[in-house]
């Protein structure tokens, strides 16, 4: 009877626990225009902007007006993708248009720029 290596072993080991972990990490946007409207509309995030880790706020008016931290401002809207897009009229992003996917779980929000996660946080006061 074959013994397995344990270079064979740590391969194995290796696989599982990435197969496991893809599981974890799988996203689940939300697909629903009508249902991100409601979640971000008059809503406030609060939360973490993860490329550098500091604190981060959005405040979604009910007039399409958004925003940040810095007081910086944007045109926010919901497109047919159920993304969150938004275009900057002012501050250091000022021009910058894109469209993030949301995720909403268990109070929890994360908004994800080219698949990757970019911000996470709560919503209050929708």
């Amino acid at each position: 009877m074959l013994k397995p290596s344990n270079t064979v072993r740590g391969l194995l080991a290796a696989v599982a626990l990435a197969t496991a972990s893809t599981g974890a990490l799988a996203q689940n946007f939300m697909t629903d225009k009508a249902a991100v409207e409601k979640l971000l509309t008059g809503a406030t995030f609060i939360g973490v902007y993860l490329r550098t880790e500091s604190a981060y706020t959005l405040k979604f008016g009910t007039d399409g007006m958004l925003t940040d931290t810095t007081g910086a401002k944007a045109r926010w809207w919901v497109d047919d993708e159920a993304r969150y897009c938004r275009e900057w009229l002012d501050g250091k992003l000022k021009g910058n248009t894109g469209c993030m996917n949301v995720e909403f779980e268990d109070g929890q929000v994360a908004l994800y720029s080219e698949g990757k996660k970019v911000v996470e946080g709560i919503v209050t006061g929708n």
